[in-house]
């Protein structure tokens, strides 16, 4: 008996050791794919101009597309109170004349050669990007160049720019958001340049002088204050000729003597209250902490990197788990967390939205715990991994952006230069559970935050008032779903886009708003094989990026938020996409759509429902719509009614998942490097069986148009008002191309006669609808109330213009060209080339079809645009929006 027992002993002590030394080669292979995928991104070439600019280079030949991204390192940090947003001002101006190119030269140019060509401004730096196709990269550094140091900042541009800076501070200050950061950096900034807003104020703007904007711009626009990205389809040798003959021309200029912001940690713990103004969101309110860490130099700054995705930045987060579990579920809407820095130091800064009725000291007791107990309790070293993979998949997909890749580095690149960007990287491979704990117990465990609170208003208003080497497959399985693929061998992101037809005719109107609830319920509840947090902790695992609903922060991804289909959009590398895919299937048709998602999803969608409701864009639409049809499909509704959808029951979204998502309302759409056959294998594993209402088809709907040539005029007593005019036309197929160069030529027509020439707007443009064979045109812009008569009339104007206006055939040129790059920029990524793909389908076409619109879009005559205006612009009897 004993010998059995020592020998079971040492049968549990072996078994032991083995499974000691799998998990352990498991992590050492998890870390080896870490680092090798890390090698992968790193093959950026370092050059030094004589003038002193800092050049890197990065080939990409996946596409047909070259990105130049010049940062220039000054934003609003170098300004006073006085000249407050002259940093972005002059990013503005910089478009409107050099020496030797008129502001329409430059728009004109970049849209013949079919390029990119926009700006954005940080407290730090300010980014100057293109994107042109490869054959045209030299023109367009001509132009990035030019713009760059031969700008004349023309005294008759400067009164319309300052106009239509004044409308972009506007329409940011209508955000709830825009409000609480700035509460929050005037009262952690305090006394610093970091306290004020980068756009200015109105009144910094309407007071700034052109002679301060001019000193900035010889100040600080010297090559030696600039770092160049290059970013595509090319070869390192000839481009670094390229760079020396249009960017070395320039002399190196003074700069003024680096001044260090030293910050000092706070003394003791308060709360800084501040309520809202006007249109605020009157449920809820925000909550921001914000603790002072050391500058990116130090040595644990990636430990640091790591703790913030931890504690707040990923999905299921500490901060999210915390709040997620009784008796904490109900205290908080939403909460995360953020690392921000600058050359002299970073922030951890925690944001989180809040119901009215919160014990916030209680919150902020919870929170603060939370954080010093990163000191305490270690993160797994599998979950480090799993995050060093995410991290180094992200790498993989934001090259894929090239423009939108320069645009997410330069922080770093202002901050150190590419030597620290590449030692963070190399670093991040460093981190450890040790290394997190103690960063935070050296930076976070005795630290006090800096705390502020925003409200709403004090007395809330009644608001009740190019070619490539591809190939396709399509296939309907036998269970219904339609199936696409494309391969292309250039890149190794497979991007998926799964769409569910008819989400607004499925839901009904009395349940508008539901497809936004159930899309998060799918991620929330898990599936029956990995419930709750474990199936996002799956995706994770391998580096997979997913999307089931739209960031309403990022309003211009809104092209496919639409009532027409609901999506699911996954993104991973070659390696991982098989068990993507499996993990999609099970997503779809075994989730766990349980009690605690529903009211986890609810307590998200409600707030931004609220929200919606109260921007006047949005209430533009949902009139315009809501007048526009005789029965309204679902557009301007995609955030459903708030009152109804805290009438919503579970057992209504889990009937509703049975419909939405059955096989015959599907479509799956691969973009991606592996070969067809073996995509189809993978698919046909994992999506070949029935699940929910087999065969269900969404309701008949013919949409019908409704009475036109009314004006619907509502006030909901906000600063910025919005205007939408709208009317009907018939259109066949095969003057879709035509149609939609006409439509592009006016758009820009409509912003160089209304934007630039008279600062009616911040923007505004026609966007042409489609649902099913209904085909209309929407004419969009935000402006001040006191705008609004002008601002109509000259709508109406410029399209009694186009009616007897002559299309020349340099101006149809450009706009093609214009259009084709346009397209190329979107579909740089894999998952939105799988979307456009499926838009094709979902119109009834092949496949290849969106790849082969360019050649139909090429053919496009002058001729044509003259046949079709009349009968696209055949009427005055419009649809008039007003909000205000």
């Amino acid at each position: 008996m004993k010998k059995m027992k020592r020998g079971l002993k040492n049968c549990i002590t072996i078994l032991a050791l083995f499974f000691l030394i799998s998990y352990m080669c498991y992590g050492e292979h998890r870390e080896n794919k870490a680092s090798d995928l890390f090698q992968r991104t790193q093959q950026a070439s370092v050059f030094y101009l004589d003038n002193g600019m800092e050049v890197i280079f990065i080939e990409n030949h996946a596409n047909p597309m070259i990105a130049a991204v010049t940062i220039v390192k000054t934003g609003s940090r170098n300004e006073d109170a006085a000249s407050n947003g002259s940093a972005h001002f002059l990013e503005h101006l910089l478009f409107n004349g050099t020496k030797k190119r008129t502001q329409e030269q430059i728009y004109s140019e970049i849209d013949f050669y079919g390029g990119y060509n926009n700006a954005h401004t940080t407290t730090d730096h300010t980014n100057y990007m293109i994107l042109m196709p490869k054959e045209y990269i030299a023109q367009g550094m001509d132009i990035q160049a030019d713009m760059l140091f031969n700008s004349t900042l023309p005294v008759e541009k400067f009164e319309k720019e300052r106009g239509i800076v004044i409308e972009e501070i506007g329409k940011s200050a209508n955000q709830p958001t825009y409000q609480v950061q700035n509460h929050s950096q005037r009262t952690f900034y305090t006394d610093t340049p970091y306290e004020r807003p980068i756009l200015g104020t109105v009144s910094t703007i309407s007071h700034l002088k052109r002679d301060r904007v001019l000193t900035y711009y010889q100040t600080w626009y010297v090559p030696n204050n600039m770092t160049l990205m290059v970013i595509g389809d090319f070869t390192t040798a000839e481009m670094l000729e390229l760079v020396k003959e249009k960017y070395g021309l320039y002399p190196p200029g003074p700069l003024p003597d680096h001044e260090s912001i030293q910050l000092k940690q706070p003394s003791h713990f308060r709360i800084v209250r501040a309520h809202g103004v006007g249109k605020f969101p009157d449920n809820q309110q925000y909550l921001t902490m914000t603790y002072l860490l050391p500058p990116p130099a130090s040595v644990d700054f990636a430990s640091l990197g790591f703790l913030t995705e931890f504690l707040g930045s990923k999905e299921n987060s500490i901060l999210e788990m915390l709040f997620n579990q009784e008796p904490y579920k109900d205290m908080v809407n939403t909460i995360s967390a953020s690392l921000d820095f600058n050359r002299d130091f970073s922030t951890l800064q925690i944001s989180a939205e809040l119901p009215l009725n919160t014990d916030v000291d209680r919150v902020v007791e919870l929170i603060t715990q939370s954080v010093q107990n990163m000191a305490k309790n270690a993160i797994p070293a599998n979950e480090i991994s799993s995050a060093l993979i995410a991290q180094q998949t992200q790498e993989i997909y934001l090259l894929e952006q090239l423009h939108y890749y320069a645009m997410m580095k330069s922080n770093y690149l202002v901050a150190g230069g590419y030597p620290f960007l590449l030692d963070y990287m190399d670093k991040a491979l460093q981190v450890t559970p040790l290394s997190i704990r103690k960063a935070a117990e050296h930076y976070l465990r005795d630290r006090i935050p800096m705390v502020t609170l925003m409200s709403p208003p004090l007395q809330i208003p009644d608001i009740t008032k190019a070619q490539s080497l591809n190939q396709y497959h399509r296939e309907t399985l036998v269970n219904g779903l339609t199936v696409a693929v494309k391969e292309n061998k250039d890149s190794r992101v497979t991007g998926i886009h799964l769409l569910a037809k008819e989400r607004g005719l499925s839901e009904g109107k009395d349940a508008w708003g539901m497809t936004e609830i159930l899309q998060r319920m799918l991620l929330e509840g898990g599936t029956d094989r990995h419930p709750g947090k474990a199936l996002y902790q799956e995706f994770e695992s391998i580096g997979a990026e997913l999307k089931v609903h739209d960031n309403p922060y990022i309003p211009f991804d809104d092209y496919y938020h639409t009532p027409q289909f609901a999506y699911i959009r996954l993104k991973s590398i070659d390696t991982f996409f098989e068990k993507g895919l499996e993990l999609l299937a099970e997503m779809v048709s075994q989730p766990k759509l349980t009690k605690e998602a529903f009211d986890q999803a609810k307590k998200q969608v409600i707030p931004l429902s609220a929200t919606d409701a109260m921007s006047t864009g949005a209430v533009a639409y949902r009139l315009l719509y809501d007048n526009l049809f005789i029965r309204n499909p679902g557009f301007g509704w995609l955030l459903g009614d708030t009152k109804r959808l805290e009438k919503l029951q579970l057992h209504e979204v889990q009937a509703f998942h049975r419909t939405l998502y059955n096989p015959a309302n599907l479509m799956l759409v691969i973009s991606g490097n592996l070969p067809i056959e073996e995509v189809m294998k993978v698919v046909k594993n994992y999506f070949s069986s029935t699940w929910g209402e087999a065969g269900w088809q969404p309701p008949e709907f013919t949409p019908q148009f409704g009475k036109l040539g009314t004006t619907v005029h509502e006030k909901i007593g906000k600063p910025q008002s919005y205007i939408a005019l709208a009317n009907t036309f018939e259109m066949k197929e095969e003057d879709k191309p035509a149609v939609n160069i006409l439509g592009n030529l006016f758009s820009d027509r409509l912003a160089f006669n209304l934007r630039e020439k008279q600062g009616l707007a911040y923007t505004i443009g026609i966007q042409l609808g489609k649902y099913r064979d209904a085909h209309w045109y929407t004419i969009s812009m935000g402006t001040r109330p006191e705008n609004i008569k002008r601002a109509i009339t000259g709508i109406q104007e410029e399209i009694s213009h186009i009616r007897k206006a002559t299309f020349e055939a340099d101006e149809v040129q450009r706009t093609i060209n214009a259009a084709i790059g346009r397209r190329g920029m979107r579909r740089l990524d894999r998952v939105n080339q799988a979307y456009y793909i499926s838009m094709e389908l979902l119109d009834g076409n092949t496949p290849e079809a969106d790849d082969q619109y360019n050649e139909r879009l090429k053919k496009v005559t002058p001729q044509d645009l003259k046949r079709l205006v009349h009968k696209v612009f055949q009427n005055d009897n419009h649809l008039i929006v007003i909000v205000e």
